[in-house]
């Protein structure tokens, strides 16, 4: 779901920019606020959950294959971006093993490469049990006398977000099939609506265990229901494009943010923001377009016997990118096999 990536990284360039620029500059545009409270639930749980239905594919090679791919593709980045922020935040963090593993925003990648990990090792197990699983581990942390802590250094978050990654694994062949139906669709964004709605009136993420990521996955549902249906309109091809190639712009707007923040010295305000948005999201269009020759930022290089069998890079080591779940039958379409192919501070 190219669009759904494109727009979940997006949102995450919006809100990550709210938060710099309320540290530097002081304020931020009131309605960029609100809405970046709105959709606080949302974002990193729709990216998790369409990584989530690339979990199949990537099954499907040699178990060395899949772990040597998902070190390059996650391990490495993880590894490398977080060293790019150390100059910028400080070096200070260098000895501190709690930021490098979730005190940054590479953290997503880090949470990723354990997902699929979990994914290897319960291959045989259907992926919606160990959803269910990380809801029961998420709720059982309080009884065991650890309480929830989604912001601090301690990685909890890679224990509440699992079960997007993995209701996603769950539900691909669903969404494969046919689109989500309408009488799930509506009442899912109804349910999100509120919610947001919610998230916005107490200026932060709603934590209410299980309910919480019910809600949340019944939204990120009703999104795709939504976008399953929609007409390949051509003002939405460049979010598309960002969504297929969502690794660069995630790992490339954090630096560019935190040094526009730190170094420029423009009044706040909304047309500050939007220049700042602006310029960001520049930065990462231009360093897609050079990823031909950056890809090593991205990617550990593969072998080039395995690029020649087959193994291209943005295949083996993309974690988000996937064209055969865009091709998730629209509205009336037949199904597949009876038509022809048509911190920061989170």
């Amino acid at each position: 779901m190219d669009l759904l990536r494109g727009t979940a990284i997006l949102l995450v360039i919006a809100h990550h920019l709210r938060l710099v620029q309320q540290i530097w500059d002081g304020g931020t545009p009131w309605a960029m606020v609100e809405l970046s409270e709105a959709l606080a639930p949302f974002r990193m749980p729709a990216l998790l959950f369409a990584s989530g239905l690339l979990l199949a594919r990537s099954l499907r090679r040699p178990p060395g294959r899949f772990l040597a791919g998902k070190l390059r593709g996650l391990l490495w980045p993880w590894l490398l971006w977080s060293a790019v922020m150390l100059p910028i935040l400080g070096w200070g963090h260098a000895d501190e093993p709690l930021w490098w593993l979730n005190g940054m925003y590479t953290w997503f990648l880090a949470a990723l490469f354990c997902y699929y990990v979990i994914g290897l090792l319960t291959r045989r197990i259907h992926p919606g049990w160990v959803a269910l699983a990380s809801v029961v581990a998420w709720t059982a942390l309080p009884l065991l006398g650890a309480a929830h802590d989604l912001v601090g250094p301690r990685p909890d978050k890679f224990v509440f977000y699992a079960v997007f990654f993995f209701a996603g694994a769950a539900l691909r062949p669903v969404l494969a099939r046919r689109p989500m139906p309408w009488a799930v669709t509506v009442p899912a964004l109804a349910v999100a609506a509120a919610w947001a709605l919610h998230a916005a009136r107490i200026d932060v993420e709603p934590q209410v265990p299980v309910l919480t990521q019910v809600v949340v996955l019944l939204a990120v549902v009703g999104a795709v229901g939504v976008l399953q249906r929609l007409p390949r309109l051509h003002a939405l091809r460049p979010v598309e494009w960002l969504g297929r190639n969502s690794i660069v712009p995630y790992l490339v707007h954090l630096p560019v943010i935190e040094l526009l923040g730190r170094h420029s010295d423009l009044p706040a305000g909304p047309g500050t923001f939007a220049l700042y948005y602006a310029v960001t999201i520049g930065v990462c269009v231009l360093a897609v377009l050079l990823r031909p020759v950056t890809g090593f930022l991205y990617a550990f290089p593969a072998r080039k016997a395995a690029a020649a069998a087959g193994e291209a890079v943005s295949q083996a080591v993309e974690p988000f990118v996937d064209r055969a779940v865009d091709a998730m039958p629209a509205a009336g379409a037949a199904p597949v096999g009876e038509a022809a192919p048509a911190r920061t501070r989170r």
